[in-house]
């Protein structure tokens, strides 16, 4: 029993230092956050992504600030390069709930426009979705807990085999 609490105990440390590890060989900056984006009908279908200290004083997101989008519509990729004053407004930490008035103004001339919770061309007026994509600090974290907790099940599953023996 004593060998099963030092074996968790080593998984654990071993995780931990590895978090430690690539945390401090990262320079510190401000989080990244990313969002897919679409309207109803799935012909206008992107991502943006922008600095979170972006939004910290007024809640919105430039193109002078960062903010890079990609869209497709139409068989055709847009950018912020195709709109230099796109926008996206968020609460204050950076996120944006669906049907909140918050979200991605984006007008690409003679083809479509975003205006945060609508999507509109030529032909229609739809609502946009927005999903927040994980960052990959976050993954890696979840990562090193569910190896923690495979290599912890695992080593149950060798030991109970062997004092079946």
């Amino acid at each position: 029993m004593t060998g099963s609490i030092f074996k968790q105990l080593a998984a654990v440390t071993v995780g931990t230092t590895l978090i430690f590890a690539l945390g401090e060989s990262i320079p510190t900056q401000a989080a990244t956050i990313t969002y897919n984006f679409s309207n109803t009908s799935k012909t206008l279908t992107g991502f943006f992504s922008f600095d979170q200290a972006a939004v910290a004083d007024d809640q919105q997101a430039t193109v002078a600030e960062g903010l890079k989008i990609v869209a497709n519509y139409g068989g055709q990729t847009f950018t912020e390069a195709d709109y230099s004053n796109a926008s996206v407004w968020t609460d204050f930490s950076g996120k944006i709930a669906n049907n909140q008035f918050l979200g991605l103004e984006f007008v690409v001339p003679n083809q479509f426009s975003v205006y945060r919770d609508n999507f509109i061309d030529a032909t229609s007026v739809e609502s946009v979705n927005y999903s927040s994509v994980p960052e990959p600090a976050s993954i890696l974290g979840l990562s090193v807990i569910g190896l923690g907790l495979l290599v912890g099940k695992k080593s149950q599953f060798i030991k109970s085999v062997n004092t079946k023996a």
